[in-house]
């Protein structure tokens, strides 16, 4: 079976990417299936946050097939477009959610075609997303049969949806959202960012989410510190 990951290089991976879709990508990869994962950098472009950091990483990680997007995909990119209207891609969730934003462009308009040029290069089985990529994944479909491609892209999806931040659990787990709220795989100091963390209401169960999928029994976790260091010695374990 062959599978694909995408992953924006936009920096460290922190653990939010790991157990959105890395973690079953690696999964896969030792029971032997083909796993690529996709280094997005031509969508990274949309954001202007390049980095090699995240390549680093995956190969620190054990990932095995790591490709990089080149010309070609522009290339069947531009193709696609012709294939597509303006009303389809507004109604794609990241045109609603950011339309508004000073940040929006025609980059983030157009981020389902690039993505479905990515689909289509690979030709993998299966495509490993957010439950948020589905209406993408039904676009590349869509799109796919419009230029001829027999055949229909299947995804599933990671093992979590989403990991809030450490400090703010109202607020995905990203870079934008703070630096001390993203749990970082390759942490210099994991207690350092685990002590603040947020452990009240859905702090905790952002928490919990976080044990849980990273195979710590809670039960033995009476008490909030007791969650966030048996937190800190399973990413040692794991990540260093």
């Amino acid at each position: 079976m062959k599978y694909l990951i995408g992953i924006q290089p936009t920096g460290k991976l922190h653990i939010g990417n790991y157990l959105g879709c890395l973690k079953k990508g690696l999964e896969y990869q030792e029971q032997g299936h083909d796993v690529t994962f996709l280094i997005a950098n031509y969508h990274s472009l949309t954001t202007n946050s390049y980095t090699d950091a995240t390549e680093q990483e995956l190969i620190r990680l054990g990932c095995k097939n790591i490709k990089r997007q080149t010309p070609e995909y522009t290339e069947l990119f531009f193709k696609l477009c012709c294939k597509i209207n303006l009303g389809t891609l507004q109604k794609m969730p990241q045109y609603k959610d950011k339309k508004e934003s000073v940040e929006f462009d025609m980059g983030i308009l157009l981020y389902p075609v690039l993505m479905t040029a990515d689909i289509i290069i690979n030709d993998p089985d299966i495509v490993i997303i957010g439950r948020d990529q589905v209406p993408h994944l039904d676009l590349c479909n869509d799109i796919a049969k419009r230029v001829g491609v027999n055949k229909y892209f299947n995804y599933e999806f990671g093992d979590v949806d989403k990991i809030m931040s450490l400090t703010d659990p109202s607020k995905k787990m990203s870079k934008s959202s703070g630096e001390k709220g993203v749990l970082y795989l390759f942490e210099e100091d994991y207690l350092s960012k685990m002590r603040p963390a947020n452990s009240n209401n859905d702090g905790l169960l952002n928490l919990r989410k976080i044990a849980d999928n990273i195979g710590i029994d809670t039960s033995n976790c009476t008490m909030n510190l007791d969650l966030k260091m048996a937190i800190v010695e399973k990413m040692k374990k794991i990540f260093v």
